[in-house]
């Protein structure tokens, strides 16, 4: 009888294992038991992996590794690859400028910079802010798009970097810090930067990324320093010259310091330091080199192919073995231990080297297949040979390939989705330490879509090793958005770097979801929801403060064909209520349910046109603004019934362009001012009827706005008449409600100001495209909010201490008093739970006894001034971990556990006595 049953239990345990073992089991990946990650597996055809291996350079064994939000990330940006050429798609940020006529208007954007100038120069009237009171938040760790780097020659430690959105920036001491360089260069769209050979004093700089990316940025030319870099000022001769829009490269001849220039429409030399330019090619062009052996030869890499030049590049002739390439990118290196052997990295079937043993006359292919650019070597492919060692090169796109044999075989050495241990995604540029010798000194440095990288040692850098990311303090972050929570946690979506958020610490911002971010929200009574999206509309949603994501979006959402960046906001009223714009207007009445429902409740316009920008007065739920990007305006005042019915209001005098944003005063509903793109100077208007009548808020003669495209508006929460705008240049503000504007002089750089937002007690916060984030303190009686991160996994009956915070933002002193706990003034170690008082840049800390159990908070308040924090710490946990919760993958425990009864049958069936 007693066998029977063990035989049964036997039987029975062996047939529950193999069929967990077959339930957790997946393609390419054997048996994994987290969730997500097995459905999204068990979901992928064979030509979908094949196209990853291809196109995002996804191996099988990080398809099994990788975190799921890269994962979603590689699976997105497959279905929607960056355009590989600028007349696939419409730029996203190039719409802002464009007037009605879809072109830009040249003539008004010529007088931006001019008035700029003469801005600088006024007295200005004060709108809450002062000169004091700004200050940047970064991100310090993250980075931006970087397309340019260059080494003092004369102090090998000193770095400089070209952004391409947030100017140039040096470090003197090798990448430990950073500093930004003449934050008002009329262009911050940086993408090649040189030193004359003959004088370091002298330094040059390409404006414009001509790669046509979507959010590509237009230079103004070619800036030229006489005082290595600390200011800079354009060439006449390229300042409003169509040939210098986007200058791609820069070289210069070390014999005479001529300058060779390749642009979106050919390559110049210029014999005289930037006077004058000799067009010497036809033709849109990305690279050029000089012979680091003789000045009279040079090469030049073209989207038709490659050119050599024999007089100093006055001529050019087509080189051979490429004449089938047509409309790609090419990149060129000379070898310098070895002049007459040339590389190029053509984007062409995914990624070729070509080799030249005749000094770039003729050139052979010597790789193909490896698939190192994907379907975007358009936009990143970098090449570097090694100075020392003809043999010795690397190549970049999405990750890095290391040669030691010419170019014959190749090994990866980066993984994109290991960063910050390993290399960024999306390579622009290589270049060695100036000491470099193969030997003692080894270390490269890479420009990327994540800033700045080294490896100390290339022999042994290989995916998560042998790395060292580089962005500290470089905030050259590019925001579309910012939002804030009551505490002063932030979240912004930026370009390239995804969903980020701030916690008190410019140096850990933090990506809670990948790829390009957009819009962003920040739920005002519960901070744990945070809000953000990924391109055109795709929502996600934390609900633990960021440490998680959770996509919130439908199929009809996406595919109603919403903007690149497409607006969302939550109710103020309410903040169970989102609405989400693509063609129609998307509301969600439960945002915060585990899948939130969507219904439409505006239909699209005749036009078909997106909508750009969602208001919602602070006092009324009933009543939401909808702009459109052809310009159109539309209200409803029954928002909240089953079928709104929306009236159109775009007054006749209303430009027909980009509604870029829309603002309702805090107190009137009816009181509104909307903003538009273009460089146009009817970009601000204002109505204080709801809508029925419009007047241009661009300022009288004395105080106007520059005809630049405006992306952001925010109205003080105090004082009403205070207003600021933030547009292409910068921020503007007027105390008089926008009859007058002026210049914030000490605001963020002559960059775009994407968003303008308010934390609590009138914290202004503006979200930078290149510049990160900026805030300013526009209350001078009370401190700047910051925010004490929480202690998780405390131990249990013991002193729990909060990192530093410096005080900040105020002009008199202010009252400090704690509620649970003690605080330390300057942070000296000597703690009080006595009232008193704190001044502007005092250091303060906290600290509190934490719980007697487990999985208990303990929270101390800090009232200071008209403020209140909290520093909050939470005991560890006492669970055991449950082995089937196991999210490793892999196969062992389930094998183990099989093994396990087994034994335990054969032991029950032979007992040993």
């Amino acid at each position: 009888m007693l066998k029977n049953i063990v035989t049964k239990l036997i039987i029975t345990s062996l047939l529950v294992s193999s069929v967990l073992f077959y339930y957790f089991q997946t393609p390419y990946c054997g048996a994994v038991f987290d969730s997500v990650r097995r459905n999204i597996l068990n979901g992928l055809p064979l030509d979908t992996i094949e196209e990853l291996q291809a196109k995002r350079s996804v191996t099988l064994l990080d398809l099994c590794q990788m975190p799921i939000s890269k994962l979603n990330r590689s699976l997105t940006k497959l279905a929607m690859p960056k355009p590989d050429h600028p007349g696939e798609a419409k730029a996203f940020r190039h719409l802002y400028k464009l007037s009605q006529d879809n072109k830009i208007n040249v003539d008004e954007l010529q007088k931006v910079q001019p008035q700029m100038h003469d801005l600088r120069r006024q007295n200005y009237a004060d709108a809450g802010s002062n000169t004091m009171s700004w200050q940047s938040l970064g991100p310090g760790n993250i980075g931006g798009r970087i397309r340019s780097v260059a080494f003092d020659p004369d102090d090998s430690s000193h770095i400089y970097i070209g952004s391409v959105a947030g100017g140039i920036w040096s470090s003197k001491n090798s990448g430990d810090n950073w500093q930004p360089q003449d934050d008002f260069m009329t262009n911050l769209s940086v993408s090649s930067i040189i030193f004359d050979p003959n004088n370091s004093d002298v330094m040059y700089a390409g404006t414009g990324e001509g790669v046509f990316n979507t959010e590509q940025i237009r230079g103004l030319g070619i800036f030229k320093s006489t005082n290595k870099g600390q200011t800079w000022n354009a060439l006449f001769s390229t300042q409003d010259n169509t040939d210098f829009y986007w200058v791609n490269r820069l070289a210069s001849r070390n014999n005479d310091s001529a300058v060779i220039a390749a642009t979106h429409t050919g390559i110049f030399v210029s014999n005289d330091g930037g006077v004058n330019w000799s067009k010497t090619y036809q033709g849109r062009s990305n690279d050029v080199d000089v012979n680091p052996d003789n000045d009279n030869k040079l090469v030049a890499g073209t989207w038709s192919g490659l050119l050599y030049s024999q007089d100093s590049g006055l001529s050019w002739i087509v080189a051979q073995g490429l004449e089938h390439i047509n409309n790609a990118r090419i990149e060129t290196a000379y070898a310098h231990s070895n002049t007459d052997v040339v590389f190029a990295s053509v984007d062409h079937n995914s990624g070729e080297l070509w080799k030249s043993n005749d000094g770039g006359l003729s050139y052979q292919l010597i790789n193909s297949g490896l698939s190192y650019l994907g379907v975007q070597g358009w936009y990143d492919n970098a090449l570097w040979v090694d100075p020392l060692n003809e043999n010795h090169l690397i190549i970049g796109g999405i990750d890095l390939w290391r040669s030691t044999d010419g170019g014959v075989n190749f090994s990866k050495i980066s993984t994109w989705w290991q960063a910050p241990h390993s290399a960024h995604a999306d390579h622009h540029f290589i270049i060695h330490h100036p000491d470099y010798d193969g030997v003692n000194n080894q270390r490269l440095f890479f420009a990327n879509d994540g800033g700045m990288y080294e490896t100390p040692d290339i022999s042994v850098a290989k995916g998560g090793t042998g790395w060292k990311e580089l962005n500290n303090n470089l905030s050259i972050t590019q925001f579309y958005s910012i939002a804030v929570s009551r505490s002063g946690k932030l979240i912004g979506g930026a370009q390239d770097n995804g969903t980020l958020v701030y916690k008190g610490d410019s140096e850990k911002w933090r990506d809670i979801h990948g790829g390009d971010g957009g819009f962003s929200a920040a739920d005002p009574n519960d901070e744990r929801y945070l809000y953000g999206e990924h391109v055109y509309l795709r929502l996600h949603r934390s609900s633990d403060g960021g440490a998680s994501t959770q996509s919130i979006y439908t199929d009809d959402m996406i595919n109603d064909k919403p903007n690149f960046i497409a607006p969302f906001i939550l109710d103020p009223n309410n903040a169970n209520r989102m609405l989400a714009g693509s063609r129609q207007l998307w509301l969600s009445n439960d945002v915060k349910a585990v899948n939130p429902k969507w219904t439409s409740i505006k239909v699209a316009t005749e036009g078909l046109s997106p909508i750009s920008a969602i208001a919602i007065p602070s006092s009324d739920s009933n009543t939401i603004y909808i702009g459109h990007n052809d310009g159109s305006l539309f209200k409803t005042d029954n928002a909240t019934a089953q079928q709104p019915e929306w009236i159109d209001i775009s007054g006749a005098n209303l430009p027909q362009r980009y509604l870029t944003r829309i603002t309702v005063s805090p107190v009137n509903k009816n009181i509104l001012f909307i903003s538009f793109g273009g460089y146009e100077e009817d970009n601000l208007w204002l109505s204080t009827d709801g809508g029925l009548n419009w007047n241009s808020s661009t300022g009288s003669e004395l105080g106007p706005l520059p005809p630049a495209p405006i992306r952001a508006i925010a109205i003080h929460p105090i004082d009403h008449n205070w207003i600021y705008i933030g547009n292409e240049v910068g921020i503007f503000t007027s105390n008089d409600y926008g009859r007058n504007w002026t210049l914030e002089p000490s605001a963020p750089a002559n960059v775009s100001i994407d968003e303008l937002a308010w934390g609590d007690n009138a914290i202004l916060y503006a979200a930078t495209h290149g510049r990160g984030i900026f805030t300013a303190n526009t209350n001078s009686v009370i401190p700047d909010a910051f925010y004490f991160e929480d202690k998780l996994d405390a131990p249990i009956n013991s002193l729990i201490e909060s990192e530093k915070k410096v005080i900040r933002g105020l002009i008199d002193n202010s009252s400090i008093a704690i509620v649970n706990g003690e605080y330390s003034k300057n942070c000296t170690g000597n703690y009080t739970n006595t009232a008193g008082y704190i001044n502007n840049g005092d250091t303060l800390c906290l600290r509190h006894q934490s719980a007697e159990k487990h999985e208990m908070k303990v929270t101390t308040e800090l009232k200071l001034g008209l403020l209140a924090f909290t520093f909050q710490s939470q005991t560890t946990t006492n669970i055991t971990p449950n082995v089937s919760n196991n999210k490793s993958g892999g196969s062992i425990p389930i094998i183990s556990l099989i093994l396990l009864t087994i034994m335990l049958g054969l032991k029950l069936k032979n007992p040993v006595n």
